[in-house]
């Protein structure tokens, strides 16, 4: 198998923060001493959590200019944010492709709020024939943050979004073995720099012609699964037989934008969510959890796993 990365371009130190920390140790206990804890003044490093406004710039028609709005903010770790927003703006069904974006660019131009460094705002100026529902926006990230949304509304909703883009998934058979699968996990982890320094980020990739073809960290798990399909879009990765690896759990709006981006499989270290479960038999997706070195669930989609 094929370890090489082609497109990666998380900046690791942008996502990391110096700091110092003090390590408490039990010693093993004796005749004078009884198991005492001693304390060490030591360096480390933490992932970085900064917010990021985007800010969508659209063209209205009625009064023929451009037009700006905050459409949300999230706390993410700095890096690939460009991919980041592209990722964002598929799942939520707002662009379809890289051409319906014409710049997406840090600036401090749009409207002021609290976000006080440059760094941080991100506006992206959609193409003229891309013109948002703001009235479905508002309610797309009212659902979002409400508590109890039932899984019907859920899936409901994502049928929506995902009749804006109606390519089906694939139905080829047989064509993801089962020992690929089993390495997937530890590929993965082999490029997770920021993990391997804090331990405090979550990672995805997207596994395609026996390599991984993008890898992204972030503090978010849903953040580093929008880098990776914003890096899908932006450098036309996404081909028929690929699988979206995931460091953790499926949770449905990882299915969700899986979904969006036209991915048949997921492949996790963790398990599944009821509703991610759900979200897969509609749209036809490969679910795959808990892989270990030799063993492997396959929670729907069985078809596509050659044994």
């Amino acid at each position: 198998m094929n370890n090489v990365i082609s497109k990666n371009r998380s900046d690791t130190k942008a996502g990391l923060m110096n700091t110092t920390r003090f390590h408490y140790q039990r010693q093993t206990p004796n005749e004078q001493n009884d198991a005492a804890l001693t304390a060490r003044l030591c360096a480390d490093l933490v992932a970085v959590e900064e917010p990021l406004q985007i800010i969508l710039s659209w063209y209205e028609v009625q009064q023929s200019r451009y037009q700006q709005q905050v459409l949300t903010i999230t706390m993410r770790t700095p890096g690939d944010d460009q991919a980041l927003v592209y990722g964002f703006l598929l799942s939520e069904g707002i662009i379809s492709a890289k051409e319906d974006v014409l710049s997406c660019c840090f600036d401090d131009q749009g409207p002021q709020d609290n976000i006080s460094y440059p760094d941080n705002k991100l506006t992206v100026t959609l193409a003229k024939h891309i013109q948002p529902d703001w009235q479905v926006i508002k309610r797309q990230f009212v659902n979002h943050s409400s508590c109890g949304l039932c899984g019907k509304t859920s899936l409901n909703a994502l049928q929506l979004k995902k009749t804006a883009s109606p390519q089906p998934a694939s139905s080829t058979q047989s064509w993801l073995t089962a020992e690929t699968i089993c390495r997937l996990p530890e590929l993965l982890k082999s490029h997770q720099e920021q993990y391997q320094q804090s331990g405090g980020v979550h990672a995805a990739g997207y596994f395609c012609d026996s390599q991984l073809l993008s890898v992204c960290e972030d503090i978010g798990r849903h953040n580093a699964v929008d880098k990776v399909i914003g890096d899908t879009c932006l450098y036309d990765l996404i081909q028929p037989r690929g699988v979206l690896v995931l460091s953790g759990r499926i949770s449905f709006e990882l299915v969700q934008k899986a979904v969006m981006a036209n991915i048949d499989v997921i492949a996790a270290v963790g398990a599944p969510s009821s509703l991610a479960l759900a979200a897969a038999k509609q749209f036809g997706l490969t679910l795959i959890g808990f892989i270990k070195k030799d063993s492997l669930n396959v929670y729907h989609g069985h078809w596509r796993v050659k044994k």
